[in-house]
């Protein structure tokens, strides 16, 4: 098979600067936030599965994150008309999903809608950037620390979002904040050596506390956290961990355990584990553990009443390196089923790590290549299409050389010659203020359109007339959009005659593009399943031409996977809820409903070659359902089970990112994620749960049971010839096998009949695993036999990011 293994994509992830899990009173979500303003959902639930990507813009890199989830009411008794009302109203407000917030150093913080992923409501800093952001712990109000030393209050109860109050100013930046246990006072670390205690309600500073510093220079305090007993720790520019006691105020512990600015901190549960780490890239973890106490002359022995005295103290329990830059950001969850230290930094990739058995443990990087692939192609015309931040590149692939003899008698691995090499035949860079957050080409490579969440742009793109071999961009400015919102998915039929929106408001759009020369775009229709519409038109379909309430007091779900048949007669879309439905675009008409999978899809793929929409799920189970028959496929039936599926299969860690079809072999299909590629055969089982589906390990286990076929041959012949047993042409080959009966009689059997009935055969694998491959972006074939891999090497990251550091020890 010849493949096509692209590296050339330019796509660099942004780096990571900071990270914040959901409270203890709703279901555990990590928001990530990078330098490029995304914001990322991810779900530790379902083997950290990415939920939804709130796209940025430039210049609005996330620096604090905040998530708040009010579980009280701020009402008095007396506006309740009945303690029913009162229960009915507290009930609706912890049902209510939780509000997440963001800030940077625009000066602006912004409420965000986690549905339809657009800000819900922004309001001004009132003083330049903001450096640390923090709710308290009943969740109604955002404190925010500020570039001009001021630390300010929002009030967000009952979903508001409205300034409250600022205090005194200080003379210099805050750059960390926490909150006291009760809420009535915080605690922040600012730039000049020092951290300050505040007194919430009269708004003005009752303490302060100072750090070691240089001759000359100020130590920046980058974190502060407050203990559940109310003792404060905090890290420095320094390499400083320091231990302050609540009530004195006093320092009562400091280690000097990293080599460059500690940026950040974690807090167990219960106060009794600590982390830190910075930009010498150690995880750190302090414990605190209980010490007899020492007497004056250093030695154990102290006594209180009589008895030995114990004391707590913190101690360094363990280090770790994860990360090859500095680490911006940790986050630690140890309820909800979920004990978790996640980290991240300047490398662009979190590391995910049990937190109670730290540090001995084994870490898992999750892939730095995003979960939903920003890579599209074109087969005919082998256009293959990447999306960045503010603008797509379109790449001609190359061309091999035939090969002098079949793919199959060729080594794995083995480099073709080009006759014509890849080729970047189109940049385009867009001014829109925010990034871009789907894209795709059409079959004939004469459409491209491009959206962010508050509009979709389309392009003609045809070969200059008078410059053969350029091409002319030519935008649509009669196209209309989507009533002015933004896409989160598109997708053209493969005719190129129409294009499909799943907007920001949850509805599926049919455009009609066949009329372009006119300039005319017609909508033919919109889908409102994904939004639970209760209005129903009598085609039985969803009329969404007005604004509609929604099922139940539900809610839009945002649309996430998207995809058209290969005869461009069936759409498939699916929701966050696992809401998949399949429309045919003949008709126009809602066709099937499928059912709810338990674990949330990673994407709909339709089988070129039959009506099977193939679903991969974050478990790694992957459905074949038949939209013609409105049922799982014969197959699907019997194997599409985490009981039938093979165990090595379901445990990769990296989940399924994509499905691919080779044309040459209709009825197979591959499985894809950030470092494999699986290979499955329809026409056979799952095979043996138990099996091994690596490629190259199966190799060697194959000549391993060889060789100890050989050598148990060779014992055979030794033991026959010393009872003198004359050789046999059968016996030297091996195909037949000498039975003993008693001293002197002897009978011959087949080798297969011998081992058949000595040991079960062996059912015949499937899921064959290939690990050959650098992290993939992309995969899929433009041609029998011809496979297009786009892969991101981490090592071409690490070239794009800046020396780390490093400290010259004695001796190197």
């Amino acid at each position: 098979m010849e493949v096509h293994r692209c590296r050339f994509v330019d796509y660099v992830p942004a780096a990571i600067n900071a990270l914040t899990f959901t409270p203890t009173s709703t279901r555990p979500i990590l928001a990530c936030g990078r330098a490029n303003g995304d914001i990322e959902l991810w779900n530790p639930k379902n083997d950290w599965t990415v939920e939804k990507i709130i796209p940025g813009g430039k210049n609005t890199s996330v620096e604090a994150l905040a998530w708040a989830h009010q579980t009280t009411l701020t009402e008095d008794e007396d506006f309740w008309d009945s303690p029913a009302e009162k229960q009915a109203a507290l009930k609706t407000l912890t049902k209510a999903p939780p509000r997440l917030f963001s800030a940077g150093l625009n000066a602006v913080v912004t409420e965000w809608d986690t549905t339809s992923l657009k800000p819900k409501r922004s309001v001004d800093s009132h003083g330049g950037a903001v450096w640390c952001m923090a709710t308290n712990h009943a969740n109604t109000i955002l404190a925010v620390g500020c570039e001009d030393g001021c630390l300010r209050l929002f009030d967000i109860a009952d979903g508001e979002l409205t300034f409250l109050r600022s205090f005194d100013k200080q003379k210099t930046r805050i750059l960390s904040l926490a909150w006291s246990p009760d809420d009535k006072s915080m605690v922040t670390g600012s730039a000049n050596s020092s951290m300050y205690k505040w007194n919430v309600e009269l708004g003005r500073v009752v303490q302060r506390m100072t750090v070691d510093r240089v001759a000359g220079e100020d130590t920046l305090v980058w974190a502060v956290k407050v203990l559940p007993n109310g003792d404060m720790v905090s890290g420095d520019s320094l390499g400083h961990v320091k231990f302050w006691d609540a009530t004195t105020l006093t320092m009562t512990q400091s280690f000097n355990s990293h080599g460059a600015d500690v940026l950040c901190l974690a807090v167990g549960r219960d106060g009794t584990s600590v982390f830190s780490s910075g930009v010498d890239r150690k995880c750190n973890q302090y414990r605190l553990v209980n010490q007899p106490t020492l007497n004056k002359a250093g030695k154990k022995g102290a006594k209180t009443n009589g008895k030995s005295g114990m004391t707590n103290k913190w101690v360094l329990a363990g280090s770790r390196v994860f990360h090859s830059h500095d680490v911006r950001a940790l986050a630690l969850e140890q309820s909800r089923g979920v004990d978790t230290l996640v980290s991240g930094g300047v490398d662009v990739s979190m590391v995910v790590c049990a937190a109670t058995p730290f540090p001995d443990i084994n870490q898992h990087r999750l892939p730095h290549v995003p979960q939903r692939p920003v890579v599209s192609i074109s087969k005919s015309k082998r256009l293959m299409l990447c999306r960045q931040e503010h603008g797509v590149k379109v790449w001609r692939l190359g061309k091999s050389a035939a090969p002098t003899q079949p793919f199959s008698d060729l080594e794995i691995g083995a480099h073709m010659d080009l006759i014509e090499p890849h080729q970047a035949i189109l940049d385009m860079t867009f001014k829109d203020d925010h990034n871009l957050t789907a894209s795709a080409i059409s079959e004939d490579g004469h459409w491209i359109s491009v959206a962010t969440i508050e509009e979709v742009k389309l392009f003609r793109i045809d070969e200059s007339t008078t410059h053969p071999g350029q091409l002319t961009v030519k935008k649509q400015k009669s196209f209309p959009g989507v009533r002015g919102t933004g896409a989160h998915c598109l997708t053209f039929t493969p005719d190129g005659a129409r294009l499909i929106v799943a907007s920001t408001d949850s509805r599926v759009i049919v455009m009609d593009l066949s009329k372009w020369e006119t300039g005319k775009f017609d909508i033919l229709r919109q889908f409102g399943q994904h939004r639970g519409s209760r209005k129903i038109s009598k085609d039985n379909e969803m009329d969404i031409d007005e604004e509609e309430d929604l099922v139940g007091g539900g809610h839009a779900e945002t649309i996430v996977s998207m995809t058209v048949s290969a005869d461009g007669l069936w759409l498939a879309t699916g929701d966050l809820k696992n809401g998949i439905f399949v429309f045919n675009l003949d008709t126009l008409q809602l066709h099937a409903t499928l059912p709810k999978f338990d674990s949330p899809l990673t994407g709909l793929h339709f089988h070129p070659y039959s009506p099977t929409l193939v679903i991969p799920t974050a478990n790694n189970v992957f459905y074949l359902f038949n939209v013609e028959t409105r049922r799982l496929t014969d197959w699907s039936r019997e194997y599409s089970s985490d009981k039938r599926f093979p165990k090595k299969f379901l445990d990769l860690k990296d989940k399924i990112l994509g499905v691919a079809f080779n044309p040459a072999r209709k009825n197979t299909l591959l499985v894809w994620g950030a470092t494999y590629i699986c290979h499955v055969d329809l026409e056979k089982g799952a095979g043996d749960v138990d099996a091994i589906l690596n490629v190259g390990k199966r190799k060697r286990v194959d000549k391993a049971q060889e060789l100890l076929r050989k050598q148990a041959q060779e014992r055979r012949l030794k033991k026959y010839a010393a009872l003198g047993i004359e050789p046999m042409p059968e016996l030297e080959t091996g195909k037949a096998v000498v039975v003993l009966n008693g001293n002197k009689s002897r009978k011959v059997v087949t080798a297969a009949a011998h081992e058949a009935g000595t040991q079960k055969e062996e059912e015949e694998a499937n899921f064959l695993l290939l690990h050959k491959f650098q992290p993939l972006l992309f995969v899929d074939f433009v041609g029998d036999n011809s496979m297009v891999a786009v892969e991101l090497p981490f090592v071409k990251i690490l070239s794009t990011l800046p020396p780390s550091y490093y400290r010259a020890s004695y001796g190197t």
